[in-house]
This record gives C-alpha cells, sequence and structure tokens, in this order.
C-alpha cells in the first residue's frame, strides 16, 4: 500500500502491473510502459500518433518528440529497450496501420482509448498487484522517482514537469 497519489517506489509492484498488463493486451502493456518509460502525462500519451513512434520505414525511433495539443509545448524523451520492445510487440500484433492513426487505439473505432478507460486498465492492474490509490499522474510521478534515483538532474525534472522550484519537483516525486 502506498499513499495515494505518490510514485510507485516498489519494483516489484511495478514488474507485477507490467507482468498483468502483458497478459491483459500489448496496447495495455503498450500504454504503461510509455507512462512510466516518457514521463509524459496519460492525456498527452493518447494524443500520440503511430508516426510518432514509427519511422518512414516502420522502425521504433531513438526518440520521440511530442506536441500536447491544447499547450503547443515541444517536450522529447528517448526510448529505452524497454519502450522500444512494447512498441515493437504492439505493433507487430496490430498488423496494419497508418501513419496518423492514434497509437493506443480503441476497440471501438478509430479513436484513441479514452483517459477514463486508461485509467481503468491502469488502476484495474494497480490493485491486482496490491497499490490503492493510482491516480492519473501517478506513473508519471514514478517515472521522475526514477529517473531521480538514477541521476537524473533535479533541474532537468523540473524544466521537464514545468515546475516553479526544485523543492516542488522533489515533493512531486515523492523525495522528503
Amino acid at each position: 500500500m502506498k499513499p495515494v497519489g505518490q510514485p510507485i517506489q516498489n519494483q516489484t509492484q511495478l514488474q507485477q502491473m507490467k507482468h498483468l498488463l502483458l497478459q491483459s493486451s500489448k496496447r495495455d502493456a503498450l500504454l504503461f510502459a510509455l507512462a512510466v518509460n516518457s514521463g509524459l502525462k496519460v492525456s498527452e500519451i493518447l494524443q500520440l500518433k503511430v508516426g510518432d513512434v514509427l519511422d518512414e520505414e516502420g522502425q521504433v525511433r531513438h526518440s520521440i518528440l511530442f506536441c500536447n495539443e491544447k499547450t503547443k509545448k515541444h517536450k522529447w524523451f528517448a526510448v529505452n529497450r524497454e519502450l522500444k520492445t512494447a512498441i515493437t510487440e504492439y505493433m507487430n500484433e496490430r498488423k496494419s496501420y497508418r501513419c496518423n492513426e492514434y497509437l493506443l487505439r480503441s476497440q471501438k473505432g478509430t479513436g484513441s482509448i479514452t483517459r477514463q478507460h486508461a485509467w481503468f486498465i491502469l488502476n484495474k492492474a494497480a490493485k491486482e498487484a496490491g497499490l490503492d490509490g493510482v491516480s492519473s499522474h501517478t506513473l508519471r510521478k514514478t517515472w521522475g522517482y526514477c529517473a531521480y534515483k538514477s541521476g537524473v538532474d533535479i533541474a532537468f525534472l523540473q524544466h521537464f514537469f514545468d515546475h516553479s522550484t526544485p523543492s516542488k519537483t522533489l515533493k512531486y516525486i515523492g523525495i522528503a
């Protein structure tokens, strides 16, 4: 059990969530992989298109440049091995696609899954992994926590999260 809205610091529980989501579907596993490996908000992840993650030859990009449709702010993130694997497995399962289609496509039509459905998917897996209080920002905070613990500079995280002070960023990622 963890406090509501705080990052997941237990690697065993993170791996358990990943495993549960892989059993559910490659799409759900990719949603999780994007959330814990990119630092993007769930609403931003749902805006990603196939062409954002695959190049013209259909290969996974080394980094992804994301533009938030609402704020018009650009963010980029590197695609690590875990994320590359999740994208590759999902796209292999999906088989046919166009670059302008949503990456995390709903089974009902051509649009992306909704924020509410994404929350349902992630929260269900979290509960099965013994976690309560998973908010829409929990996995984003988890990414920040893991990045900080692995040596990423707090100033970079402050800029990425668009926080006014380093102390605000430390509080956001659960560092006392």
